[in-house]
């Protein structure tokens, strides 16, 4: 019975030794990670922290507090905050400084790799995207926002803003990254960028709910003024790829457009100086023009239409081979159609402009068939006029038959005879080649 007892006692004075050591391990944990409180971290002490290790400016500190949990931090608010040279630039934020366990009790030095920026506002400068992701590079300081707006800059000029971001900088295995997700336009969109040391840079941005899918390649190169990439980009199930060089102009290659409709490679160049201008040739392997010309008709030729500001700030020169022939020029607003071979072997010659859209715009037309009115004996159908697409009209303003002029009388009934035979209503059935062709082959009967 003694020995039990004795036993008992021995198991009790344990568990007392144990929870003796249990309590000093605490009381040192908090005594430890406590005694900060009662230091003294002055702006002046973050500033020069800042400066000295990361090459990081930040101003306009109006509070400052130490917080114990969920780890030991610095809680800064109301700082202005920016990387070298304005790589990255935040407004009006609360910095978390997540402090180093092991030199905590260091008062007159901050130790710490990674910090937590809520709230405010970020600007991106497009241009110091890279120097941003060096910067991570060669310092392996990490850096999280969260509520933030950030907004990507061009010029001084805002060119994208995403709300309510959660941004993440960081540099892990000589990989920079810089993933962002949040809300743009009121959809969810997730931007991620990849700076590997030697291949070079990916970028990908998601915007589910709009079906947007992007991603580019840009490969490293020493010259800062010139660069190799591939961008494959697919919204709505049309899909868009293309190789291309820069170097003073952007020049392109190995590009497609694929989509149910269309099917067509393409090349050439673009100049963003002084100017920015398009050249590119076109070699369709599949366009559905009948199905294709009524969604233009909506998108350009109607009330509705916001997209018709887009378009004037094109300027460029579209070459198209296959399929059909001819040159597309994008002037100032206007655009002109030159020298176009449509129809079975190209044997219809169309010109035509275009220098209004919107439900007023029109489409001025002059076209050249070669008729085989009988065996051997060709001769020359010309016809003038305009489309009006928001009303699915064509109007034949002249009509020349073997260079006799029709008659007034004449062309009414020939535009009465194309409404009737060919459009029906739908101005996409122009690109139907057997309508096209019964009328040809027999409107003079």
């Amino acid at each position: 019975m003694n020995k039990k007892f004795n036993f008992i006692f021995k198991i009790k004075k344990v568990y007392k030794i144990i929870l003796y050591f249990l309590l000093f391990v605490v009381i040192i944990f908090f005594s430890y990670f406590s005694i900060p409180i009662f230091f003294n971290y002055s702006p002046q002490l973050i500033e020069k922290s800042f400066k000295i290790n990361n090459d990081i400016i930040i101003e306009n500190i109006s509070k400052i507090s130490y917080r114990i949990f969920p780890t030991p931090r610095l809680r800064v608010s109301g700082s202005n905050f920016s990387l070298k040279e304005n790589a990255l630039e935040v407004n009006e934020s609360e910095i978390e400084i997540i402090l180093n366990p092991i030199n905590i009790l260091n008062y007159k030095t901050l130790d710490y790799n990674k910090l937590i920026i809520k709230n405010g506002s970020t600007k991106i400068n497009i241009y110091k995207t890279n120097k941003l992701l060096n910067y991570f590079k060669k310092n392996k300081l990490k850096i999280f926002l969260k509520e933030n707006n950030l907004v990507f800059v061009k010029n001084k000029k805002n060119l994208l803003k995403i709300n309510n971001s959660t941004i993440e900088v960081s540099n892990d295995n000589n990989i920079g990254k810089l993933s962002v997700n949040g809300i743009f336009l009121n959809h969810k969109i997730t931007f991620l960028l990849n700076n590997q040391l030697r291949d070079g840079s990916n970028i990908i941005i998601k915007i589910p709910e709009l079906g947007i899918l992007s991603n580019i390649f840009l490969e490293n190169k020493n010259n800062l003024n010139s660069f190799n990439g591939l961008i494959n980009f697919e919204v709505l199930n049309n899909f868009f790829q293309f190789n291309f060089t820069k170097e003073k102009n952007i020049k392109i290659n190995k590009g497609f457009v694929k989509n149910n409709l269309i099917n067509l490679s393409f090349e050439g160049e673009v100049k963003l100086k002084p100017n920015f201008f398009l050249n590119l040739t076109f070699e369709p392997k599949i366009l559905n023009m009948e199905k294709l010309f009524p969604i233009i008709q909506k998108e350009y030729f109607s009330d509705n239409s916001d997209k018709t500001e887009a378009i004037k700030k094109v300027n460029g020169f579209f070459t198209f081979k296959n399929k059909f022939y001819g040159d597309v020029v994008f002037e100032n607003g206007k655009i002109l159609f030159k020298n176009f071979k449509l129809g079975v072997n190209n044997s219809l010659l169309l010109d035509a402009k275009i220098f209004e859209f919107g439900r007023k715009g029109k489409i001025h037309f002059n076209i050249l068939k070669t008729i085989e009115y009988r065996k051997n004996s060709p001769k020359e159908l010309k016809m003038s006029g305009f489309m009006v697409p928001s009303t699915s009209d064509i109007i034949f303003q002249k009509v020349f038959f073997d260079k006799q002029k029709y008659t007034e009388e004449q062309t009414k009934n020939f535009q009465k005879k194309f409404k009737n035979e060919v459009t029906q209503k739908n101005l996409g059935n122009i690109f139907n080649d057997t309508k096209m062709s019964n009328f040809f082959n027999n409107f003079n009967n």
